[in-house]
């Protein structure tokens, strides 16, 4: 028999005012902008309020500063959405080798991501080469990974966990293989890793090769999006909230080294949707 807990959430989203998180949706809506425009634009934003962050980079649809020792990935198009809801979904079947995702707003405009440096170089990835190609054959049984596999142009797609570990930390181009996107010109539609770099697959029956950029640039932001609307989370509306939950999810023996079972609800609840009003 099943017994329940009442539990303390934190959200970390909901810390942030709420006209500044409106005020940043906006940007990523804004016509005419360039990216380098609306990285600009949410940076004055975030000195207005007067948000005590760092700025971690600027990629082709997101901005990324730190917050309160986490992430914030914050869209600056539609396709910057697409990206947020597709790390949120994607989350749970790849952990514990990503830095994890654990909260984003209604409309995908802000997710909420562990910070784990990047690393700087294809150098520094490579002192870690056995332990990523150890999580990408893992992975390659049951996903198309795209832009991680291990080549010089994705080494910034990778970093190092607080324990010295290689995480995967933009995972907005993985997508489950069950997913049946993918058909060779030949009507095959299975295909398989190319080699131990995971960047390109081929056909299992005829032998055409595709890049993995190829292959995931078939799937249109249309589904992306709504592969976000089959995950569920928990609505908060305040920084701090109790909820119900099953006691059966909170775990029974514990290593001292492991977080406490308040930390672990706090990690919990930042896979939440905000409830308040735009997003």
């Amino acid at each position: 028999m099943s017994t329940t807990t009442l539990v303390t959430y934190r959200s970390r989203l909901n810390t942030l005012p709420l006209e500044l998180k409106m005020k940043l949706g906006e940007v990523s809506f804004q016509k005419g902008m360039l990216a380098s425009s609306r990285r600009n634009r949410m940076i004055e934003l975030l000195k207005d309020y007067k948000l005590p962050f760092t700025e971690i980079g600027t990629g082709t649809n997101r901005f990324v500063f730190k917050y309160d020792s986490y992430v914030i990935k914050v869209a600056l198009d539609k396709e910057g959405i697409a990206d947020n809801r597709q790390d949120w979904v994607i989350a749970d079947m790849l952990t514990p080798d990503i830095a994890y995702t654990h909260e984003i707003s209604k409309g995908g405009h802000l997710l909420i991501a562990d910070y784990c440096p990047a690393f700087t170089s294809y150098a520094e990835m490579s002192m870690y080469m056995k332990e990523i190609k150890t999580i990408l054959q893992r992975w390659s049984t049951r996903f198309l990974l795209g832009d991680v596999g291990f080549s010089k142009v994705n080494y910034a797609n990778w970093g190092l966990s607080p324990g010295g570990k290689p995480v995967c930390i933009d995972y907005s181009y993985i997508f489950p293989a069950s997913m049946d996107l993918f058909k060779c010109i030949c009507g095959n539609k299975t295909i398989e890793p190319y080699d131990t770099s995971y960047t390109s697959y081929k056909c299992s029956a005829c032998g055409k090769r595709y890049e993995d950029r190829d292959l995931r640039s078939r799937i249109s932001q249309k589904t992306r999006l709504e592969m976000f609307n089959n995950t569920k989370g928990i609505i908060m509306s305040e920084p701090y909230q109790e909820f119900v939950v099953d006691s059966s999810l909170l775990p029974e023996e514990r290593n001292p080294d492991a977080p406490t079972v308040s930390e672990i609800a706090n990690n919990l609840v930042n896979r939440v949707n905000f409830d308040k009003p735009f997003f």
